[in-house]
């Protein structure tokens, strides 16, 4: 039993698709098992190079079975997000879900895997990991591929448009909890780099961000022997009712593993 904060922190622009801005929109999403939380979504509006924070997160989020796959999913598109063919919360689900299927059909894994790649090439890919700085570096592009699954690789965008990043990263809940325990047992935190796609002529040179995401597992806030509803309150847990509407499975949940 452990609850947990999935974070997409911020974005980083080394050099933007578009000539001069990019008029970023941001989409985050986690799946929990087969249960999706509502994807959230920010538009962080007309960004240069830099670091941009986003604070989107999904806090408190309880998770009972060592088994169940836990999956984030976030895409980062330059401009116009009406033109597109596949909305950003659907791109975001369809992908998370399709994840969460492979990981139950999955041998088991040792550290976070980046499933963009998955759609089209059947396995994920980590690229080029750099144990100095915790990056993964896509440097053949390979998260561009997702484009190609949901039929629009080949859509031509308007004007200096189109996704800067697409990520949709994995693991089971135990997974999870022993890439946080050798990072220092609170947090772990990832780096991943996205160089771009080709953008059209008089836009700028190819897009290259990194987008910085963490998962944190949460410890019991208070001193002293805690009640059940000072528990649920510190941790901003509602029941629907019962304590196995906290779980993704809907699995039963004694106090004591809840509160330990």
């Amino acid at each position: 039993m452990g609850i947990y904060a999935f974070a997409l922190e911020q974005f980083h622009i080394d050099n933007t698709r578009s000539r001069h801005e990019d008029t970023d929109t941001v989409a985050f999403g986690l799946r929990v098992g087969h249960r999706a939380e509502q994807v959230k979504t920010l538009s962080a509006g007309d960004v240069n190079n830099g670091d941009h924070g986003t604070n989107l997160v999904f806090d408190s989020v309880l998770i009972g079975n060592a088994d169940t796959p836990v999956v984030m999913s976030y895409q980062i598109f330059n401009g116009d997000t009406g033109g597109l063919r596949v909305d950003l919360p659907d791109m975001n689900n369809d992908l998370a879900d399709r994840v969460v299927e492979a990981i139950e059909q999955a041998p088991e894994q040792a550290s976070p895997s980046d499933y963009t790649d998955w759609p089209a090439s059947g396995s994920p890919d980590n690229g080029d990991a750099n144990p100095d700085n915790g990056d993964i570096n896509f440097e053949d592009a390979s998260w561009i591929k997702v484009l190609e699954f949901f039929a629009i690789g080949s859509f031509i965008f308007p004007d200096c448009d189109g996704f800067v990043a697409i990520g949709t990263i994995g693991l089971r809940r135990r997974d999870w909890d022993e890439q946080i325990s050798a990072a220092g047992g609170s947090t772990y935190r990832k780096t991943i780099r996205y160089p771009g796609t080709n953008s059209p002529a008089g836009c700028g040179s190819n897009s290259d961000y990194t987008v910085t995401w963490s998962a944190t597992r949460r410890t019991p806030r208070g001193v002293g022997p805690l009640s059940v509803r000072r528990f649920l309150s510190d941790h901003w847990l509602t029941l629907q009712p019962g304590l196995r509407s906290l779980d993704a499975a809907n699995a039963p949940i004694s106090i004591r593993a809840l509160m330990t």
